[in-house]
């Protein structure tokens, strides 16, 4: 019972938010949590290109306080959140 129990626990915390993260995003757009790999709330460049191939460019034009990695919000900023 209690396998039964911490399997369904891990379901609501470990799947649930990336199927909805995927169910919001339009097909072309990749979710944050998807690219910010080592979950540290910020996209560096080389967390980045691994999504988006010569993306240099738009990376550093997202990145509007020039820190090097995106926040959450800067990244939404130049790619949007999906769905419109």
């Amino acid at each position: 019972m209690k396998k039964v129990i911490a399997m369904l626990l891990m379901n609501i915390f470990v799947i649930s938010p990336a199927i909805l993260c995927e169910a919001d995003e339009q097909k072309d757009h990749i979710c944050f949590r998807a690219i910010d790999s080592n979950k540290d709330g910020s996209v560096t460049f080389q967390e980045f290109e691994k999504f988006f191939e010569n993306g240099k460019e738009k990376f550093n034009e997202a990145d509007l306080d020039k820190d090097g990695k995106l926040s959450h919000d800067e990244y939404h900023s130049i790619l949007g959140h999906g769905s419109s």
